[in-house]
């Protein structure tokens, strides 16, 4: 009997490391808990009022020119995705009026004040240059639905999709690797906005007394 006591003790020690190294990781329902807490964040999009004026040629002719290529046109604009999707799915419309350019008398909008004096000061003729400006409008589409020029509108959230592997590193820091998507609001289909696909991130975790903490979440 005495000959299995020590057999008997590595077999309770073994078990009791198992269960102490068991109870260092988080299982994924935690992790993934944790996760959806430090990630939690949502996406804008803002929709500009924009305006812009430009000279043309008097012979030029924008009868075949789509709604895309009048937003080419507002070259004030460094982001212009936002745009592209919402004439495209209809809410936004982009308004081209044409201007007959007199070089004696005042600018015809004051969108326009600049580039006329400029027309001016180059010495151009009524017969040499006209004036086209062009900018942003709701359809009616967009103003059912609530759009406001310059307004952020929140098009997606931040979730966790699934968490596919955890592991211990130095100082008692957990890695875990999950991936994430931005979900889709309702408001993301009303102005064309699609979310780019899943995305893969790995998260640092530590253990505290109120259960696991995000220490970095591998998104910004």
């Amino acid at each position: 009997m005495t000959r299995r006591h020590p057999l008997l003790f590595t077999l309770v020690a073994t078990s009791l490391a198992v269960v102490a190294c068991s109870a260092s990781l988080p299982t994924k329902p935690e992790a993934a808990a944790a996760l959806s807490t430090a990630i939690e964040s949502t996406l804008t999009r803002t929709l500009p009022a924009a305006t812009y004026c430009s000279t043309t040629t008097p012979d030029f002719s924008f009868a075949n020119m789509s709604q895309i290529d009048f937003v080419e046109m507002l070259q004030n604009l460094k982001d212009k995705a936002p745009l592209y999707d919402a004439t495209t799915a209809g809410v936004v419309r982009v308004e081209l009026k044409e201007f007959p350019f007199n070089p004696a008398g005042r600018s015809p909008d004051p969108s326009c004040d600049a580039v006329h004096a400029q027309s001016k000061q180059a010495g151009y003729l009524s017969t040499q240059v006209r004036l086209a400006m062009v900018r942003t409008t709701l359809t009616p589409k967009g103003t059912a639905a609530g759009i406001e020029f310059d307004k952020p509108i929140d098009v997606a959230t931040r979730e966790v999709v699934d968490v596919t592997d955890v592991r211990t590193e130095r100082g008692g820091i957990v890695a875990v690797a999950y991936t994430w998507q931005w979900k889709a609001t309702t408001m993301a289909e009303v102005i064309g906005y699609t979310p780019a696909a899943p995305k893969e991130a790995v998260a640092r975790l530590r253990r505290s007394d109120d259960g696991w903490v995000v220490s970095d979440a591998g998104v910004k």
